[in-house]
């Protein structure tokens, strides 16, 4: 049974299954105005810290209190890079005040606006912005030049400050990554242009130690749209994105050992998906679609982990079944997870080299 009601823009939304009611509440608020981008996130408390770029450039940090904004103007103009909350909820920011320059970490004290310069340097947003306990903080970046690029590691602590960072892994100067932490470990996840197509390469890394695995996952026709969005759950990992519009992934049963090789996908098409946030960074549970099957959503729609896993395992049974017909679908390594282990390279094919 389910009942949806809305009134002046606000609704509620009613489930009953199994005996019991779920219901959602959705309060619209009066839209902003006069501004050119915003960064948003939402501390453990519920509680929404909004930063606004107004079209004059200024930067206005806005806090929900529940029922009013408290709001505060920012002593310096740029481009924000990102945004973070500490443990205690206090909002930490990234500025670039220009394309190369320096960049200004700015944070609240006191009920007051503070900033220092990095002691390093971004190619644009960071890769992974985290809060650790302590109210400390954890970034990987990405720093290129028309040479070479490196990801490297740091650390940010209130009575210390910035880390000295350690250098990770190079990169190509045309290589895109991007980041991800899942389950205490480092995903970095890479595509470049190669022929025929894109190649996409994955690094697992433990943030205390060295590389754990450096993957090749198989070749891409079309590079991804935007970012790729990870979800998992037990064992699973799988990587979503589109590529000209339609549906991409691969996954892993094994915590990320092996993984599919990247498939493509017409359910949803034409699609474009974001990922959700959350207090502890990116959900890994669910993903927002902001158009599917070609049509564009005021609100996104939010789709868990489960069905679309589903979807893609049937994609790749699919696949699979078209090139070996008459095989038993359980001896493929993607179905059920369950895996014996063969001779040395049996199996590997989607493992590259180190």
């Amino acid at each position: 049974m389910f009942t949806s009601l809305i009134a002046a823009e606000d609704s509620w939304q009613l489930v009953c299954s199994q005996g019991i009611l779920r219901y959602r509440y959705t309060a619209t608020g009066r839209p902003m105005a006069n501004l050119l981008s915003y960064k948003a996130a939402i501390d453990r408390g519920g509680c929404l810290h909004v930063i606004v770029t107004l079209t004059d450039r200024r930067l206005i940090y806005a806090r929900w209190r529940g029922n009013r904004w408290e709001r505060s103007g920012l002593p310096v103009k740029g481009s924000v890079l990102d945004l973070a909350l500490d443990t205690c909820g206090k909002p930490h920011l990234l500025l670039s005040r220009a394309p190369g320059t320096e960049i200004y970490h700015l944070y609240r004290s006191e009920n007051a606006w503070r900033r220092q310069v990095l002691p390093f340097r971004l190619t644009g947003p960071p890769l992974v912005l985290k809060p650790l306990p302590r109210d400390r903080l954890f970034l990987a970046g990405h720093h290129t030049t028309r040479e070479r690029g490196q990801v490297f590691l740091t650390v940010y602590s209130p009575t210390t400050g910035w880390q000295e960072p350690r250098a990770l892994q190079d990169t190509g100067p045309e290589e895109k990554i991007c980041g991800y932490w899942y389950q205490g470990y480092l995903y970095f996840l890479s595509w470049r242009k190669q022929e025929p197509g894109y190649g996409l390469y994955l690094n697992l890394v433990d943030p205390d130690g060295d590389n754990l695995e450096s993957l090749y996952l198989g070749t891409l026709s079309d590079p991804p749209d935007d970012q790729p969005v990870l979800l998992g759950r037990d064992d699973t990992r799988l990587f979503l994105w589109t590529s000209s519009s339609r549906l991409a992934f691969c996954f892993s049963r094994d915590r990320g050992r092996t993984w599919s090789p990247p498939q493509s996908a017409y359910f949803f098409f034409p699609a474009r998906i974001k990922r959700v946030e959350g207090p502890d960074g990116p959900s890994t549970w669910q993903v927002a679609f902001t158009k599917i099957n070609g049509l564009e959503l005021d609100w996104p729609l939010l789709i868990d982990f489960n069905p679309l896993f589903s979807l893609c395992k049937a994609v790749l049974v699919k696949q699979v079944l078209k090139a070996f017909p008459g095989n038993s679908i359980l001896d493929n390594n993607w179905d059920d997870g369950s895996q014996e282990q063969g001779p040395k390279g049996e199996g590997e094919a989607c493992r590259g080299s180190d």
